[in-house]
C-alpha cells in the first residue's frame, strides 16, 4: 500500500515521421494520473552556470506494482502544484513493500 502525496503522469509521444515528403510533429501523450509517494532526495535553487542559476531536483517515487517502461514523467503533489517533467533514471521492484521505485 502506497501513502499518497502526489501523482505521477508518463508522457509518451505520438505522431512524427514523414507523410508524403512532409515531416510531422511529434506530441507529447499525458496519461491519467497515477497515485504515487514523492520521497524528495534534492531540491534547490543552488544550481549555477555562468549567466545564472537552475532549480536541482532529485526524488525517488513509489507507485503500486505495474508495467512501466516510461522514459519521461511529470510529478504533481496533492495540491495540484506542478513539481516538473523529468527523465526516468532508474526503475526498481521493491518486493519486501511491493512497489515499484522510479528514480528521477
Amino acid at each position: 500500500m502506497i501513502i499518497q502525496n502526489g501523482f505521477l503522469f508518463t508522457i509518451d509521444t505520438t505522431g512524427g515521421g514523414m507523410l508524403h515528403g512532409i515531416p510531422q510533429k511529434v506530441e507529447p501523450k499525458q496519461s491519467d494520473p497515477i497515485p504515487c509517494n514523492i520521497v524528495k532526495n534534492k531540491s534547490d535553487h543552488q544550481g549555477t552556470y555562468q549567466d545564472g542559476k537552475f532549480k536541482q531536483f532529485a526524488a525517488k517515487v513509489l507507485i503500486e506494482p505495474q508495467d512501466f517502461t516510461a522514459k519521461r514523467v511529470k510529478l504533481t503533489d496533492n495540491r495540484g502544484t506542478d513539481l516538473g517533467e523529468f527523465e526516468v533514471q532508474d526503475i526498481t521492484y521493491l518486493e519486501a513493500v511491493d512497489a515499484l521505485q522510479i528514480t528521477v
